[in-house]
Parts: structure tokens; C-alpha cells; sequence
């Protein structure tokens, strides 16, 4: 994290694969990158500090995911890593889907046997090519 950066409160919206953060001063451009260890990376220049990424793109979340937001020509840049948490055994159990009526499907699941019990789990469904 580069000390001073006038780069702050990066946040991702993992449903729209929306990147975006505040900064302290206007700049006319941002060239904001997402890399997955063993995956690659994809850079976008954008106007704004709003960064959005193909929904399609497929991120394993469980290996890890890295933003890097620069601003061109100069040494101002801000570095953000994504590394899924949670406490052993907190982790779903008996997951299933069921497909059916061709548009329809039913998941389930049962939380993990040592997560606490204000634990939340989300399910997100994101069409693929």
C-alpha cells in the first residue's frame, strides 16, 4: 500500500464485477487491473473511479484475487488483496443443486458444524458463456 495515496475505500461489488474506490484528487484517468494467482490478469483504462469487469469473467475466489488501481504517468497507485476467510469448519456442508423445468433450480445446504451461529452464507448464480 503506497503511504499518502490519495487512493482509499477500494470496494468490489462481486455481482456487477465493479471495482471502484474514492480518491482525494480529479484525475483524468485509471488503469485498475484484476489478477487471480494462476490465472492472469485483466487491465482496464477507465475516466472514473469505477472500474467494471465482464460479469462473465470466471474468478476462483478461493485462490485469492488482487486489485491494483494506478494512475497513468505517474507513481500513484493503490494495491488491495482479496483472500477469502473464515474460521475451520465454518465452511458449508452437504451442498446441493437441483435443476429443474429446464429455467428452475433449488440449492442447499447446511451451515458448517463449528461456524457460529450468526454466520451468513450467499449463494450467487452468474450465467457462463
Amino acid at each position: 500500500e503506497a503511504q499518502g495515496s490519495p487512493i482509499t475505500n477500494v470496494k468490489m461489488n462481486w455481482r456487477k464485477m465493479e471495482l471502484s474506490w474514492d480518491s482525494s484528487k480529479n484525475f483524468s484517468k485509471y488503469k485498475c487491473t484484476i489478477m487471480v494467482r494462476d490465472m492472469g490478469s485483466m487491465t482496464k483504462e477507465v475516466n472514473s473511479s469505477l472500474c467494471r469487469f465482464p460479469v462473465e469473467l470466471y474468478m476462483p475466489l478461493h485462490k485469492g484475487v488482487f486489485f491494483s488501481i494506478e494512475v497513468p504517468n505517474t507513481n500513484i497507485s493503490k494495491t488491495c488483496t482479496f483472500i477469502p476467510g473464515g474460521m475451520n469448519g465454518s465452511a458449508i456442508e452437504n451442498f446441493s443443486c437441483m435443476i429443474y423445468y429446464v429455467s428452475f433450480m433449488n440449492c442447499t445446504w447446511r451451515a458448517g458444524r463449528d461456524a457460529p451461529g450468526d454466520t451468513q452464507y450467499f449463494l450467487y448464480w452468474k450465467n457462463s458463456r
